[in-house]
């Protein structure tokens, strides 16, 4: 077998009734932030049930790029019966494209492309985020969000499509002083910042997005896409907010 070997420079349940959930989502003020929960029963009737075949658990650890066909994924997988990170091709909606150099003690770190049809969905919604770390595994599967109450109620009635979810727990924060960093994932928030410090938001531009993407070390069309993202995501909150 060749490996490739890649080197990179709960709160309160608010309704069981998913329809009301949905609804309140849009009256409330400021960001929320969503857990929504996917018993094992669930998964094992889902696409999901591929992946378990070959892996206990499978952890995403972090969002690496964002790509319109999918997400790039840093994650951990515990491999079932000796099976090797290869096989994870065999999982319709991942592709496995290598592994990061092991670190003292932990497990091994690879990295995929997640094309899944929920993936897909999220990264469609300008104004919501999904926070790593998140799991898919025996037990089930639960996923964190945060984003504007209108984002977050479109992502519901979507997640009722592809795979209909067990409980939602909502929070909502009401700090506005927070609330912008807590909707923008964290690269974008890091990508956002770099934007500002090397002035590429001054008026004249100190910087063409070729020189910040260089600068950054992304690519040109990955940082317009976390750009755009962010701008959206900040302007949309700002006019939901007043």
């Amino acid at each position: 077998m060749h490996t490739h070997t890649l080197t990179l420079t709960r709160p309160p349940l608010v309704s069981q009734d998913k329809r009301r959930v949905i609804s309140d989502t849009t009256h409330a003020v400021g960001v929320q932030e969503v857990r929504i929960r996917w018993s094992a029963a669930t998964v094992a009737k889902s696409d999901f049930a591929e992946l378990l075949k070959i892996c206990s658990t499978f952890e995403v650890v972090a969002h690496l790029d964002v790509q319109p066909e999918g997400v790039r994924q840093l994650a951990r997988c515990e491999m079932r019966n000796g099976a090797d990170f290869e096989s994870i091709n065999d999982v319709s909606f991942l592709t496995f494209e290598g592994i990061l150099p092991k670190r003292g003690e932990g497990p091994e770190a690879i990295v995929v492309m997640n094309r899944h049809p929920l993936v897909v969905s999220a990264i469609s919604f300008d104004d919501i985020a999904v926070y790593p770390p998140y799991s898919i595994s025996d037990e089930g599967v639960e996923i964190t969000l945060r984003g504007v109450p209108e984002g977050i109620r479109q992502f519901l009635t979507q997640v009722e499509i592809f795979l209909p979810h067990d409980k939602v727990s909502v929070t909502t924060h009401d700090d506005p002083k927070n609330d912008a960093q807590e909707l923008l994932g964290q690269r974008q928030l890091e990508v956002v910042r770099q934007a500002v410090l090397l002035g590429y938001y001054d008026e004249p531009k100190k910087i063409s997005m070729r020189e910040l993407a260089t600068n950054i070390g992304i690519a040109r069309s990955t940082l317009g896409e976390h750009l755009h993202r962010a701008e959206s995501t900040l302007i949309k909150w700002i006019s939901e907010d007043n």
